[in-house]
């Protein structure tokens, strides 16, 4: 015959074992919770970087910053730098995207959404390729060795993903046809 001990021992361990079970389930419904929380915010920072990109204002400043044309960096700076408007439309597209090299490092921002919406990586690799000379000689001259580092940490992605999907990783004069009037 069961005694009282023995029901009061098995209840208890029944009462345990449920308790673990509701706190496990506990768990794994905050864990969902904050998985969604977080997928909703990386969703919200690439549709905001989106927006940014694809507004008129941004692309005609893009398109008016690829026409220029320099022979070195002392050109550069005396030609853009120097020029307080010139040089504000040109730090505001690079600080843009080191902006977006920096969410990409912190993994707030998933590299394959980034690739997808610059057209396979080209958008960063051709604004790197245009002012990669500028970026370097401006680290040496200003002593400042992490100038625009997550931009460039951007591009590597872009090069990386495009190699990963057998795509070039150059960019061309003839690409920039599209510059000439």
């Amino acid at each position: 015959m069961v005694d009282a001990q023995t029901i009061s021992i098995v209840f208890a361990g029944l009462s345990i074992a449920a308790s673990i079970a509701y706190y496990a389930s506990v768990l794994r419904n905050a864990n969902k919770t904050q998985q969604q929380a977080l997928e909703t915010r990386q969703a919200q920072l690439f549709m905001q970087s989106y927006r940014e990109t694809s507004t008129a204002e941004l692309q005609t400043l893009a398109f008016k910053i690829m026409k220029w044309e320099w022979t070195d960096y002392a050109d550069f700076k005396e030609k853009y730098v120097e020029d307080p408007t010139k040089f504000g439309e040109w730090a505001s597209l690079m600080i843009y995207l080191n902006g977006l090299g920096i969410m990409l490092e912190e993994k707030y921002i998933d590299s394959e959404l980034l690739f997808k919406m610059d057209q396979d990586g080209t958008a960063p690799l051709r604004w790197w390729f245009k002012f990669e000379s500028v970026i370097k000689e401006m680290r040496t001259v200003e002593n400042n060795p992490g100038i625009f580092k997550y931009f460039e940490y951007y591009v590597e992605e872009m090069i990386r993903l495009r190699k990963l999907n057998g795509l070039s990783t150059k960019w061309s004069t003839e690409q920039a046809r599209y510059l000439e009037e």
